[in-house]
């Protein structure tokens, strides 16, 4: 996840530069320029770190979601039912979580730059009110907390006769 991280960067100023999205060059420069005051240790550090964060993010708001076997032919409500968002609880962790507590809003639209989730949500969550669909949402901890007893409960299953091996 912390070389994907790096990835994204990458992938994220090229998206930029090759589409010309020039409102979106700026901010994403001063959230990049900063990086260049830093010692190279450091900021090579920061990126792995980030990575790191980034993956503890990602598989706690999808692991203990539905898991489908076969395809899926409402495309919106599998999005619905395989994540699930965190809600942050002051500023610094509504920056921690850099826009990926809006896991859902990031599914529905991922082309859409995430300091924009924030205004989307309410209306994805009246959207799914008006539809009778479940959106899922949890505090940190608890977001934290249902995926380790997912992977407890997984741990303790019993091995499943002829299922592929792991290793």
């Amino acid at each position: 996840y912390s070389i994907l991280f790096a990835l994204w960067r990458f992938n994220s100023l090229k998206t930029v530069i090759s589409s010309r999205l020039w409102r979106e060059a700026a901010p994403l420069a001063l959230n990049y320029l900063w990086l260049a005051c830093l010692p190279v240790p450091v900021a090579i550090g920061h990126i792995f770190l980030a990575g790191l964060i980034s993956a503890i993010i990602v598989t706690v708001t999808h692991q203990s979601e539905d898991m489908f076997d076969g395809l899926q032919h409402d495309w919106v409500l599998a999005q619905f039912r395989s994540t699930r968002n965190a809600r942050t609880s002051n500023p610094f962790s509504e920056w921690l979580w850099g826009g990926m507590q809006y896991q859902l809003e990031h599914h529905l639209f991922p082309t859409m730059p995430r300091y924009r989730y924030r205004r989307l949500a309410p209306r994805l969550k009246q959207w799914a009110a008006e539809q009778g669909v479940e959106y899922r949402e949890d505090s940190e901890a608890e977001v934290l907390l249902r995926n380790f007893r997912m992977l407890r409960d997984v741990a303790h299953e019993p091995a499943v006769t002829g299922a592929p091996a792991t290793r």
